[in-house]
């Protein structure tokens, strides 16, 4: 029987950490179950394999990242390249290449060699890493782009689904998510000498698991100083429904 993509691949991933475990550890009769030996996990093992992308120094900190993704070993298979890059691209020095699905991201401590990995487990889709740094304001974040869940059932984690903004404090810890589900990551911005981060999500507001034109957008606005303070959505409310109104009155003379 033929199985997805996206299940192979999580699939493959789940039993590669399942082989990581060291022998040193619990014996079998009281540690946590291995991932049953299936013949989908046989059959991800056999067409995909982990890829280590090139490691990115995060500038005069002592970590450095390098993100993990899936490829599949048939070349005849095109790999799709993501970017690991900064939001303002004049102030980029450092950016690399993606290969591949990226399902999880190392963090290294230059100093110590400590090495840990971003997420806990390899269901997410990890579709762009943003290491920003300005001249006039710095601010201990990553951010990154992540599509949890295959939101509109075609067998893929892609950008055509739900994807969320995340960050973590530059040493890879203290990861939380900033954009509520259910919606697709469209814009940000962080305005000039300010330490006001701008984020436009689109909802599924017609819940037909698409993100169109039709849906609209809104806008979210995060305070650098603290993102542990929920945001603010702009327009507020009340403007928000002043502004629908104007266009409904203007819309209707129009058509009269």
């Amino acid at each position: 029987m033929l199985i997805s993509r996206s299940t192979a691949i999580l699939i493959l991933v789940s039993s590669l950490g399942a082989c990581s475990e060291s022998s040193t550890q619990r014996p079998a009769a009281t540690s946590a179950k291995a991932p049953p030996d299936t013949a989908a996990v046989r059959k991800a093992a056999r067409e995909y394999r982990v890829h280590y992308n090139a490691p990115v120094s995060l500038d005069s900190t002592d970590f450095y990242y390098q993100p993990i993704s899936v490829v599949p070993l048939d070349q005849t298979v095109r790999s799709r390249i993501l970017s690991s890059s900064s939001y303002g691209s004049e102030y980029d020095e450092t950016s690399s290449n993606i290969e591949g699905t990226c399902y999880n991201v190392l963090f290294f401590q230059k100093s110590t060699l400590q090495e840990h990995a971003l997420l806990s487990h390899g269901r997410f889709v990890i579709s762009e890493i943003d290491t920003y740094i300005k001249p006039d304001a710095r601010w201990p974040y990553l951010f990154y782009t992540i599509i949890k869940a295959d939101t509109n059932a075609d067998g893929s984690q892609n950008e055509e689904d739900a994807s969320a903004l995340f960050t973590s404090d530059r040493s890879g810890q203290q990861l939380h998510q900033l954009t509520p589900d259910g919606t697709h990551l469209e814009n940000r911005l962080i305005l000039p000498k300010t330490n006001v981060l701008l984020v436009e999500v689109k909802p599924d507001v017609n819940q037909d698991r698409e993100f169109t034109h039709a849906d609209g957008t809104y806008w979210l606005r995060f305070d650098l100083r603290n993102l542990a303070t929920p945001p603010q959505r702009q327009p507020a409310a009340s403007l928000t429904k002043q502004l629908q109104q104007q266009m409904l009155d203007r819309q209707s003379r129009l058509a009269q």
